[in-house]
């Protein structure tokens, strides 16, 4: 457990469209931002570079802007890598991408399932992306692994009643993402930092999105710091207003929430029931 506060911050913020050097100086800058600000850990959205693919939604076959995606998207040993990280913690992909995202990106493997690592000076730090948070073993994976801040990284996600009745499910937008999150903190007795991306009118011209129900109207940021037992921290930002979500957070309040509720401990039985990982 850390022995001081820790900051984080959550980026809502719009990427760089099919532009890798732009959203490399623009990742650098929010960066640059967060330590700026005092902020120990800082969370991007889901597939922040090269951005998330919104016209896959109502194209799933558009092989020019797939084409163009491929080549803007950042390579783990490549330079545009290298001009970010220090060092390299975890490296993973989304277990199992959902419905038409398939169309671009593959499974990931059980070496996915290492989703935890220790930060010195702050903690367990976990991620998942977007609606990984709907799988219930993939949850408490996570939390089996001891996670005390994760980071939930989420596209963009826009209010249910923005979208044409009978185009989206309630649990595919804002209100879904927000309280998926919300239990992760609650079972996993952690607190999570709530990133996500948004669309402006230049992503949807950019991405041909207008004359669909999804993803047709710009908005979706949904940014947000999350306590262990379930309240929000933070005051919202605007649906397209870019900025770090920041807010300081004592570890030692976990320990409060356990006692009350510990799903992978006192509040467990795995004499009844277990989970057992396949992490090759």
């Amino acid at each position: 457990m850390s022995v001081k506060p820790i900051r984080v911050a959550a980026v809502q913020a719009e990427g760089c469209y099919f532009d890798l050097e732009a959203a490399v100086e623009k990742t650098c800058k929010l960066i640059e931002e967060a330590a700026g600000k005092g902020c120990d850990l800082i969370a991007f959205p889901e597939v922040w570079i090269p951005n998330y693919p919104g016209w896959i939604w109502q194209r799933p076959i558009d092989f020019d802007m797939v084409k163009e995606y491929m080549k803007s998207s950042l390579k783990r040993d490549g330079p545009e890598m290298a001009g970010i990280y220090g060092e390299i913690k975890m490296n993973r992909r989304k277990i199992k991408p959902t419905h038409v995202e398939r169309t671009l990106y593959g499974d990931g493997s059980g070496a996915s399932l290492h989703n935890v690592v220790e930060e010195p000076g702050i903690g367990k730090v976990g991620a998942l992306s977007c609606w990984e948070h709907s799988q219930p073993l993939l949850r408490y994976h996570t939390y089996s692994q001891g996670e005390e801040i994760h980071v939930a990284a989420w596209p963009p996600m826009n209010y249910f009643n923005s979208f044409p009745k009978g185009s989206a499910l309630w649990s595919q937008c804002r209100e879904g993402a927000r309280n998926l999150s919300t239990t992760h903190a609650i079972e996993g007795n952690c607190f999570v930092v709530l990133s996500s991306s948004f669309y402006t009118q230049t992503g949807v011209d950019r991405q041909k999105l207008g004359d669909g129900k999804l993803y047709h109207i710009g908005g979706g940021g949904c940014a947000c710091i999350i306590a262990p037992d379930g309240r929000k921290l933070t005051e919202d930002l605007g649906e397209e207003e870019e900025g770090l979500v920041i807010a300081d957070i004592d570890l030692d309040e976990i320990m409060k929430v356990k006692a009350m509720l510990d799903v992978h401990g006192h509040y467990s039985r795995p004499d009844l029931l277990w989970l057992g990982p396949s992490v090759t």
